[in-house]
């Protein structure tokens, strides 16, 4: 059986489905059947039923949201700790929150939850590398500790922006609208202390 990849790239300015950059997402997907003829008939395979539909750039797209979620909160908490601001700590438990509203959507299509339960550990190796480059920046200084706060604000806007334009299951879509909220909140909170 011959197979075609889609490509989903996710880069700093939203979740694009292209074949180009450097931390890309390969899933494989198998082309459609083509129909089986049957005398003068065509009968076309009957649609594999599932639990919720889900498409690749959904599945995609949630593996990928959550994670960012967790490295929100895996950096709020070490900054939190380092500094001993209020701040961090307060929007840590907003990103479990946010994380806790992903899971069941992620259930009910069979994705598996990649995520680590250790701090500051990622299976995206894109997020790994950020977050390893934001706790050096957020250790340098309350000032800049502040600013990664504000960096990845903006970059979850971003990327859910990029991802509502994208989806298409009004569940996922109602989700990522309330993160997209809560980021907007969260940025502002970080901007007033900057």
């Amino acid at each position: 059986m011959r197979t075609r990849g889609l490509v989903i790239t996710f880069v700093a300015a939203g979740l694009v489905v292209v074949g180009v950059g450097a931390a890309a997402i390969v899933l494989t997907v198998p082309p459609a059947e083509a129909p089986r003829s049957q005398g003068t008939a065509t009968v076309a395979p009957a649609p594999t039923a599932t639990a919720v539909d889900s498409t690749p750039v959904t599945a995609a797209s949630l593996s990928y949201m959550i994670e960012e979620e967790k490295l929100a909160h895996d950096v709020y908490v070490l900054l939190g700790e380092t500094w001993g601001a209020n701040i961090f700590g307060n929007i840590a438990a907003s990103e479990t929150t946010h994380q806790n509203l992903l899971v069941p959507l992620l259930a009910s299509r069979g994705i598996v939850d990649s995520r680590s339960t250790e701090l500051g550990v990622f299976t995206n190796t894109e997020l790994q590398a950020l977050y390893d480059r934001l706790i050096a920046q957020g250790r340098t200084s309350y000032r800049e500790a502040i600013q990664v706060g504000v960096t990845i604000e903006k970059k979850d806007i971003v990327d859910l922006n990029g991802a509502i334009a994208l989806e298409g299951q009004a569940d996922v879509v109602s989700a990522y609208q309330r993160l997209l909220a809560g980021s907007q909140n969260h940025l502002a909170a970080f901007e007033r202390q900057a």
